[in-house]
């Protein structure tokens, strides 16, 4: 079975402009979350998922620079551009999160990959996990029906077309009460996320890609000022993400 993690990026960020090319410890910040998704044993291919606009031809050199692939599709459907990569890297399996989650976590993978191949699901989360480590598992055919029923090309937001729809069987992976966190924001969107996280690389330096989530958390729990940067921001991005997560069928 020949699986790929799909990153979707792009750089059109207004809140944090060119946020993916941001500098910690004199390295980009998309080159450290392909740095953290290649010790990912159980992953055959990362793909950079970005579109066809010329804003992000930088997404491409970067990924023919760290050695992995990229597909460059619709600027504004994201499912579709994420089902055409598979389609066009012959994967097997996917799995996927968005390009400001530099620490997601590879710990999950062999498990999200070992239940798809248990239950064949159409959609696995690990959504208990802190914001910023949790993983999508996508089976190929389900992106393809999702691209058949969704009305329109706005699929930044995808989720509920799986989870809303009463179409596929969605599966969520039991994480262990130590590891959940739901004041713990790790994904990148503003000035304070980028603070926030250039803490935890300063702490961790050059081996911060490959530090468990155990790790970090232990970190953060030890440091609830740093925590504190920026978990004001959660609020206003979920209404943020409530507000997008809206779905259109045929």
């Amino acid at each position: 079975m020949k699986t790929g993690y799909l990153i979707t990026g792009r750089m059109k960020s207004t809140r944090l402009p060119k946020k993916l090319t941001l500098e910690i410890n004199n390295r980009q910040i998309i080159r450290w979350m392909i740095d953290r998704i290649k010790t990912a044993k159980s992953v055959d291919e990362i793909i950079l998922c970005t579109s066809v606009n010329p804003q992000d031809d930088i997404l491409e050199v970067i990924a023919k620079e760290e050695n992995i692939k990229v597909f460059r599709g619709h600027e504004d459907d994201v499912i579709q551009r994420l089902y055409d990569a598979s389609v066009c890297f012959n994967l097997d399996y996917a799995l996927n999160i968005t390009a400001d989650c530099p620490l997601v976590s590879t710990e999950y993978i062999d498990e999200i990959i070992n239940t798809y191949k248990k239950t064949n699901a159409d959609f696995i989360r690990t959504l208990d996990l802190p914001h910023g480590f949790f993983t999508y598992g996508l089976k190929i055919d389900a992106m393809r029906k999702v691209c058949e029923i969704k009305e329109g090309i706005e699929t930044e937001v995808w989720g509920r077309y799986f989870t809303d729809t009463g179409l596929f069987n969605v599966l969520d992976i039991e994480i262990p009460e130590e590891l959940i966190r739901k004041e713990y924001r790790l994904t990148l969107d503003y000035q304070a996320d980028f603070d926030f996280f250039s803490k935890i690389y300063n702490h961790f330096g050059l081996n911060t890609y490959k530090t468990g989530i155990k790790e970090i958390i232990a970190f953060l729990d030890l440091n609830p000022e740093i925590v504190s940067i920026n978990k004001d921001l959660k609020q206003s991005y979920q209404i943020r993400w409530d507000d997008q997560n809206q779905i259109k069928l045929k």
